[in-house]
């Protein structure tokens, strides 16, 4: 720091020798004033919770300029008491500048990454101003020096948290581990709304790993977080149970270590119909989906077309003077999650640039009051599905699964079959989706589904069609009037039809 600080005393000397040929190089006579630094205290406690207030400001006197009229460059010096200003932080002020602040976390950071002070701890500091005067006519000048002693905070651990566990909806697979909000304006505060089973819970900082974590602090008369960097011992390996299904907000702060479980009554959304709309519609509103099982997903799917950049957003309605569902940047690029629903500006929309363009995707929106979301993915479609059940001519037989496969329709996405369905004492009927014997209901042996268990089929009539992965238990539909029929999925729109003659 020494050497560096000569190498710019020597660079504004140099500049000292050329003409004053602008109002930057002239500071008109001082007075006889000495350079004097004070601080706004001598004690700086630094709080965690107001980072953005000042935690300290540097103020000082013009100096003299000797009555050159010469410009005069201020430096501040911050350094370990002690040190005699041999390394610590140099701060190039510039002209006409007689104030330096800091906030609560500005100063944390300087602390703990210029100076290595253990977090959470004190340190005894001490500060100079020095002006440079840019003549060879009048001498620099240094402050008395100052001391002051700052303690600081520990930081939060992490920016990031995630819920995992039996009662989530990913399980206990990392990859499938719910992200949590971070709270406006509140440091280490995280929200999620998610729907949850019985079971239990904790929180993991990544997707990478299951420690780092935060669990239930078991010493605590209510529930409070403990985090551990490492396994602790299984008997402090304690998870939050949750006896009760349903929606919930979570409210956790890891600073504070509180956490709060909050049972949602389920309404619906503010909004009951949602439109996708955009250069690709040709500004058209194009309404989308209400998921059966989440009134507060919306879901949409289609090939998108195009050769250049393609904007898009979400609308509440039909008119432009609704509000709309935004990403929360301009041109934000379509792995943009985050939303916020307004009206009127900033209109910021996601793009789609050319290479993105011609390729089936779709799109998932969540309209939960304070957890809004866009999730937009390219779709396969899956190509093996045939028609299992009582009401299918091969019954409940897998083995003899080839004899009621469905065939690839007008694209890529849509499959038919026509046969006689039957109506005894098993009507019922859904689609496998893969070629294998197996019964299990998971992403490796995916089903189509009901929306609910005993939906009766209606001829001619387009119908919900549900992963089997999505909903609850084994859903299936009903057939209520036997004899011949073309049933036509299509897999981008989840719908499924039972043509009858």
């Amino acid at each position: 720091m020494k050497h560096y600080f000569s190498y710019i005393l020597a660079a504004v000397l140099c500049a000292a020798l050329l003409p004053a040929c602008n109002e930057s190089e002239i500071e008109y006579n001082k007075a006889e004033v000495p350079l004097e630094l004070t601080l706004s205290t001598d004690a700086a406690v630094l709080d965690i919770h107001a980072p953005a207030k000042e935690a300290i400001a540097f103020t000082w006197t013009a100096g003299t300029n000797g009555g050159t009229n010469s410009a005069i460059d201020y430096f501040l010096q911050i350094d370990e008491q002690g040190n005699n200003f041999d390394g610590g932080k140099l701060i190039e002020i510039g002209r006409r500048v007689y104030e330096y602040k800091y906030t609560h976390s500005q100063l944390n950071d300087l602390v703990l990454g210029d100076f290595g002070v253990p977090k959470g701890e004190a340190i005894n500091l001490e500060a100079r101003v020095i002006a440079m005067v840019s003549s060879e006519q009048a001498s620099d000048q240094t402050s008395a020096t100052m001391p002051f002693t700052v303690t600081s905070y520990v930081p939060p651990v992490t920016n990031t948290l995630f819920i995992i566990g039996s009662a989530t909806p990913g399980g206990w697979s990392l990859n499938a581990a719910t992200p949590m909000n971070t709270i406006t304006n509140e440091v280490g505060g995280f929200r999620a709304t998610v729907d949850l089973g019985a079971g239990e819970l904790k929180f993991v900082v990544s997707k990478a790993d299951f420690w780092p974590a935060f669990v239930k602090d078991g010493s605590a008369a209510e529930d409070k977080l403990i985090y551990y960097q490492d396994e602790p011992a299984s008997e402090l390996d304690i998870k939050f149970a949750i006896t009760e299904a349903g929606r919930y907000r979570i409210t956790a702060n890891i600073v504070d270590l509180t956490i709060n479980f909050e049972k949602l009554v389920i309404v619906g959304p503010t909004y009951a119909h949602w439109y996708f709309v955009g250069d690709l519609t040709g500004w058209g509103f194009e309404e989308m989906r209400q998921d059966p099982f989440n009134p507060f997903i919306f879901r949409y799917g289609a090939v998108l077309n195009g050769s250049s950049d393609r904007d898009f957003k979400f609308g509440t309605g039909t008119s432009w003077s609704v509000p709309f569902m935004h990403p929360t940047a301009a041109d934000a690029p379509i792995s943009s999650t985050a939303a916020s629903v307004y009206a009127g500006d900033p209109d910021y929309k996601w793009k789609l640039t050319p290479a993105e363009n011609n390729k089936a995707y779709k799109i998932e929106l969540d309209v939960t009051e304070g957890s809004e979301s866009m999730t937009m993915t390219e779709y396969t479609p899956l190509t093996t599905i045939y028609v299992i059940g009582g009401a299918s001519p091969i019954g409940w037989g897998l083995g003899n699964r080839a004899n009621a496969q469905m065939t690839q329709g007008a694209d890529a996405y849509t499959y038919t079959w026509t046969g006689n369905l039957t109506v005894g004492t098993d009507n019922e009927i859904k689609f496998k989706c893969s070629d294998d014997g197996d019964w299990d209901n998971d992403a490796s042996h995916p089903w189509y589904m009901a929306p609910e268990d005993g939906t009766p089929v209606v001829p001619n009539t387009d119908m919900e069609l549900t992963l089997g992965t999505r909903g609850a238990g084994d859903r299936k539909w009903k057939v209520q009037e036997a004899g011949t029929y073309t049933i036509v999925i299509d897999q981008l729109k989840e719908t499924v039809r039972f043509n009858k003659p």
